[in-house]
């Protein structure tokens, strides 16, 4: 029971706790089966619960949003017949994988992290977590090995941070009155 987990943590004494990471609402964003996802009614209502539940022990919470992009392993998914994706469609330099991103999908992405910062804030969170590091999709992004990129999301490290920048600031709009 995630809701009892996480109140356990509130009641002894953490003040702020960040959630594993949730998937934003893309059907490639997940690395796994059992990994929760933060969008949909279902699971959406779970995660009320474990706001609740926190807040009733006195502590915050923050849902951790994140997206592994290439980081996924197909087989192991609820979509193996999708491909990742990732700026370039690398998992390393020069290992292609996938195609590159579209500017839509690219979009598209940003809309999920933005809408799962408002459920966030619509379900009482404290506030949210964007996973940016260890190898996943934010991350790809920054990594001139895994982006190489020639337009306006990729090349200098102005524009490979873009990504990141864009989603921050789509979150923002989302939830600041």
């Amino acid at each position: 029971d995630v809701a009892a987990y996480y109140r356990r943590r509130a009641e002894g004494g953490v003040g702020l706790i960040i959630t594993e990471g949730t998937t934003v609402n893309d059907p490639v964003a997940s690395p796994g089966k059992r990994v929760p996802h933060f969008h949909g009614e279902a699971a959406l209502a779970g995660w009320k619960n474990v706001a609740d539940e926190v807040h009733a022990a006195g502590g915050k919470i923050f849902p951790q949003l994140w997206h592994v992009g290439m980081a996924r392993k197909p087989q192991d998914t609820e979509s193996p017949e999708l491909p990742s994706v990732g700026p370039s469609g690398m998992t390393l330099p020069g290992n292609i994988l996938a195609d590159p991103m579209t500017v839509a999908q690219i979009e598209h992405v940003i809309e999920a992290f933005a809408e799962a910062a408002a459920s966030a804030m619509e379900l009482g969170f404290d506030g949210v977590e964007i996973h940016g590091a260890h190898g996943y999709l934010i991350d790809q992004f920054f990594w001139e090995g895994t982006n190489q990129r020639d337009d306006q999301w990729g090349g200098s490290m102005a524009k490979r941070s873009r990504f990141a920048v864009e989603i921050i600031k789509a979150a923002r709009a989302a939830t600041v009155p």
